[in-house]
């Protein structure tokens, strides 16, 4: 699966971003990919805690079958 967003800015915004960096595509996809691995990090440590907690076998493998498990699992939940 791939997602895509699609973001707007005013002109003063774009014409203000233009002076503080080179690539604002760039700068958005770096700040997705940084936030999307502090949480898969995030995940996984709470997703493991509360196996080894429950004193039960972590049989997912990979990090997106572990997010996946955490979510199925009621480890964790969408954001509201």
């Amino acid at each position: 699966m791939h997602t895509s967003y699609t973001v707007g800015v005013t002109t003063g915004q774009y014409k203000a971003l233009q002076y503080v960096m080179v690539d604002q595509k760039e700068w958005i996809q770096n700040a997705i990919d940084a936030r999307a691995t502090a949480a898969t990090k995030e995940i996984t440590n709470r997703y493991t805690t509360y196996k080894v907690n429950k004193e039960e076998p972590i049989t997912a493998i990979g990090s997106t079958a572990i997010i996946t498990a955490a979510y199925n699992e009621g480890v964790i939940g969408i954001a509201t």
